[in-house]
């Protein structure tokens, strides 16, 4: 009796499963008639809250998908970041001690060797500094900028409307920023015009190191050890420098016929047209209407202060010599330049030319970094430059740089004091917590003045890029009114674009 039962059950859950399903057309999902060929019964399943089982699957393997991806993405970032942080803690400590070394030893020096302790301190306490293979910074005043740091800044960035209140009407702008034809030697208060003679370098060597000391020592005779800017034993007389600005740390320098191009850019876009950062200035002139130069300084190799358009331009040209920090000679002929120099802080090029004159040009420290993308991070050095002449300081490009306490009182005592015009840059200071370490804000520049005892400044490195978060104008603004309340504004200002100024 039960076993005819249970076939009788059993016969009917077979039926039910080969029954087609049907969803009815008016409700879609809403509900499924079961057809019985047993008997003609409909029964209606209110299913509103199914899910078909291929939509969940899908549903469940893209959850799976997405919690896998997380996961790599979040070991891949941190395998990324734990070494990288361990890396720059090394760097840190390693350079913190090679410091107190330094330090250390040069109190020894002082206390042994009293009446050559400025020179040999000097060399000492700022010669270049290596760790790991790359450059880092021999100042107590530096604070190394880890990724971290880097891409936390460029996220903020993100959000700051009108980032550096540019104005949007072109015109204003140009009232603002007005724009200058060059005219390279004849000053544009004056009436006279000179003819560019030229003058070029037949001859140029490195000098060593005891040339380099005894260069020292001449300029060190020449101190007045006093805080205020020499004017008094300035000859009214002397050969003038006729500087034109062409934006950013980019000047055209003409002093006894040697033609000088610092820092060159003339390019609209830093990185590429789509990605920025650009122009916010017009180029005073093209490239092809820069009178030849003699000698090309590159301060360091960042983008802002030196295009791939000067390095094409220049690169096929003998008669104009490159001066570049020690490590950029591998960029440089990646890119077919042979007529370069490299120099490393304290290193001078002494050049002769076909009239017989002598220069030299001296790589001096700065504070700040190179690289022009993130894998070759300070494989090159940063560097200021001193042109001298007859054993007097003439020329003095900073480049970028934070400021140290001591280092330009020390180029002071090595070159003498009355450098007749130094190119200071004055922008990129905002904001403070991120770029002290690496660039100097107007205050910093009247200071360096001071230490220095600099005759003529001239305020560069602002109005031609947004780059940081303070106002355009700024830099200009702050500087020329600190330097009004210092009583040296006719000899501390900011040039403008494309004009000539003769000291």
């Amino acid at each position: 009796m039960w076993m005819n039962k249970f076939n009788f059950h059993l016969s009917k859950i077979r039926l039910l499963q080969e029954t087609p399903l049907s969803i009815t057309k008016n409700t879609g999902l809403k509900s499924i008639k079961w057809l019985s060929p047993i008997r003609s019964v409909q029964t209606n399943i209110d299913c509103s809250s199914f899910v078909p089982f291929s939509l969940k699957q899908r549903n469940d393997q893209k959850s799976r998908n997405k919690y896998k991806y997380t996961k790599w993405f979040g070991k891949g970032l941190l395998t990324l970041l734990v070494p990288y942080t361990g890396y720059a803690i090394y760097v840190t400590l390693s350079t913190a001690k090679e410091i107190e070394y330094r330090r250390q030893k040069c109190d020894s020096l002082i206390s042994n060797r009293g009446s050559l302790r400025d020179t040999e301190t000097t060399l000492i306490k700022y010669s270049p500094l290596q760790v790991l293979g790359r450059y880092e910074n021999p100042f107590v005043e530096y604070r190394i900028q880890t990724i971290h740091e880097f891409f936390f800044n460029r996220i903020i960035e993100l959000f700051e409307r009108n980032r550096g209140g540019i104005p949007p009407d072109k015109r204003q702008m140009n009232k603002l920023m007005p724009v200058h034809k060059p005219h390279w030697t004849k000053s544009d208060n004056s009436d006279g015009n000179l003819s560019m003679e030229k003058d070029c370098i037949i001859n140029y060597k490195i000098l060593d190191q005891q040339e380099t000391k005894t260069m020292f020592s001449k300029g060190k005779n020449q101190n007045n050890g006093g805080r205020q800017p020499l004017l008094e034993n300035v000859d009214k007389n002397s050969i003038p420098i006729y500087s034109t600005w062409l934006g950013q740390s980019c000047n055209y320098i003409e002093y006894n016929n040697l033609k000088i191009l610092t820092d060159p850019l003339f390019s609209d876009f830093l990185i590429h047209e789509t990605l920025g950062p650009k122009r916010i200035t017009g180029i005073p002139c093209t490239i092809e209407d820069i009178p030849q130069p003699d000698i090309i300084l590159v301060s360091h190799n960042h983008p802002d202060h030196l295009d791939l358009k000067s390095l094409n331009h220049w690169k096929n040209v003998d008669d104009t010599l490159w001066i570049i920090p020690k490590g950029m000679n591998k960029f440089f002929m990646k890119n077919n330049v042979k007529n370069f120099i490299e120099l490393s802080w304290w290193e001078t090029c002494q050049l002769e030319t076909q009239n017989g004159n002598t220069y030299n040009i001296t790589s001096t420290p700065a504070m700040h970094w190179s690289g022009r993308s993130i894998l070759d991070t300070n494989e090159s050095l940063w560097c200021s430059f001193m042109l001298t002449h007859k054993n007097k300081p003439i020329l003095f490009h900073a480049g970028d740089t934070g400021y140290v306490k001591d280092l330009y009182v020390r180029i002071k005592k090595a070159f003498g004091g009355g450098c007749r015009l130094a190119l200071l840059p004055c922008g990129q200071y905002c904001p403070e917590w991120h770029q002290k370490p690496r660039h100097i804000n107007p205050q910093e520049v009247i200071k360096i003045m001071y230490d220095m005892d600099i005759e003529n400044v001239l305020g560069v490195h602002w109005g031609t890029f947004v780059l940081s978060g303070e106002y355009f104008l700024e830099p200009k603004e702050r500087l020329e009114r600190l330097a009004e309340f210092k009583g040296v504004r006719d000899r501390c200002y900011c040039p403008e674009l494309g004009r000539t100024e003769k000291f």
